[in-house]
C-alpha cells in the first residue's frame, strides 16, 4: 500500500482545496524561478514560523490575492463580512 503524500486543506473562494503538505512538495510545486526565494525564506525563518511560511508559499496566487484583498479591506476600516467577536466568549460566568 503506497503512502499518501501529506497535504494541507484550505478554502479558497469558498471551495476546499488541497495544497502541498511538505517542504519538498511545496518546492516542487513552485515555478523554477521562485524555488531559490522559497529556500531562502525557509532557511532564514525562525523554527516556530516554518510551518506558516511554508504553508503561505504553498498557496496558489488566487488565494494570496484573496488574502491581500481582505487585508486591504480591513486597513480601510471596512469590517463588513467579518464576524464580530463576542467579548464574553471564554470568560467565566
Amino acid at each position: 500500500m503506497a503512502e499518501q503524500e501529506p497535504y494541507l486543506r484550505t478554502r479558497i473562494g469558498g471551495e476546499f482545496v488541497d495544497l502541498p503538505g511538505s517542504i519538498g512538495s511545496i518546492r516542487a510545486s513552485l515555478p523554477e524561478d521562485r524555488r531559490a526565494a522559497f529556500d531562502a525564506a525557509i532557511d532564514e525563518a525562525p523554527l516556530m514560523e516554518v510551518p506558516l511560511i511554508a504553508a503561505r508559499w504553498g498557496l496558489p496566487q488566487e488565494a494570496i490575492d484573496e488574502d491581500e484583498a481582505l487585508i486591504e479591506q480591513l486597513k480601510r476600516g471596512d469590517f463588513s463580512g467579518f464576524a464580530e467577536m463576542d467579548e464574553s466568549a471564554g470568560s467565566p460566568q
